[in-house]
């Protein structure tokens, strides 16, 4: 919708103008709408006031556009190519490595190579020792379960031996045992049987024999000493041996002095060796007899 009046002509241009262009150039022809409203409106305050006054027809010739400027004018500057960004700046170059003399490369590669062989032959001494410690260790518990087995194996043969000592020495123990029981039975079965023949001996008056042959021996050999009174009566014990040497002598009971006893030892002694018993059973080592001088 246009503006009626004079202005009539310079709206329908605009309208035509926008038709033709708003196809090709939609972009840039919205902000110059905005630019056109404006413009409307400041025509249309302009138009307002002329009523009141009247405006000189040059000026109101002055308003009108060329339809062709107002095309160049209305027609979109091309954009300005935006500026590319500044490039960055490069990073200043590094310098270059300094220049290694030839044989200090080689004598480092060389160092390299020998720390390495070094390395390498710690490593397999390393590998070394721990297999030998590990075979060391195996042999220390091989040895120590050979000692631990022979050490059963010697306590078991030590058991077994002092076993069969402790079976030997009960059976040498058991035979002794016997021997002497039956050494005691046989001591005892001649005891007795010695009683036996002393009692019959001494029942047969060879005892009274017997000690009537002791007295006059000792009795011959005896010096009466003057303290002697009659009916002495001494108890003389005499050890002798198997043929009748006399060992010792030992003066009992007695009914004399000292002298007199002293005199009775001696004669015992002169009288050795005693006679022997007219019946071997009466023999005894430890003869006890009565002496009885005649007066």
């Amino acid at each position: 919708m246009c503006i009626p009046g004079r202005l009539s002509n310079v709206c329908r241009n605009l309208t035509n103008l926008m038709s033709d262009n708003f196809r090709d150039n939609w972009k840039y022809v919205s902000g110059a709408l905005l630019l056109h409203a404006l413009l409307g409106v400041l025509l249309i305050v302009v138009a307002m006031g002329s009523r009141h006054t009247v405006m000189p027809q040059a000026a109101i010739k002055g308003v009108m556009i060329d339809r062709a400027a107002l095309n160049r004018m209305l027609r979109p500057t091309p954009a300005e190519p935006l500026a590319p960004p500044a490039p960055i700046p490069a990073p200043p170059p590094e310098p270059p490595p300094p220049k290694v003399d030839k044989s200090q490369e080689l004598e480092q590669q060389a160092l390299q190579k020998r720390n390495a062989e070094q390395k390498k032959q710690l490593e397999l001494q390393r590998q070394v020792d721990l297999e030998k410690q590990q075979q060391l260790a195996a042999q220390v518990q091989v040895q120590a379960e050979a000692k631990r087995q022979q050490e059963e194996a010697d306590k078991k043969r030590l058991a077994d031996i002092k076993q069969k000592q402790l079976d030997v020495d009960k059976k040498r123990q058991a035979e002794l045992d016997a021997k002497e029981h039956a050494a005691r039975e046989a001591e005892l079965q001649a005891q007795i049987a010695a009683e036996e023949g002393r009692a019959q001996a001494v029942s047969a008056g060879l005892l009274n024999q017997y000690v009537a042959l002791l007295n006059q021996r000792v009795e011959r050999n005896w010096t009466k000493p003057p303290s002697a009174k009659q009916g002495l009566d001494c108890q003389v014990k005499v050890t002798q041996a198997s043929g009748g040497t006399v060992l010792s002598v030992t003066i009992g009971s007695c009914n004399g002095d000292e002298a007199v006893k002293q005199s009775i030892e001696v004669a015992v002694y002169r009288s050795s060796p005693v006679p022997a018993p007219p019946d071997a059973r009466l023999f005894d080592r430890n003869l006890t007899f009565h002496f009885k001088p005649v007066e």
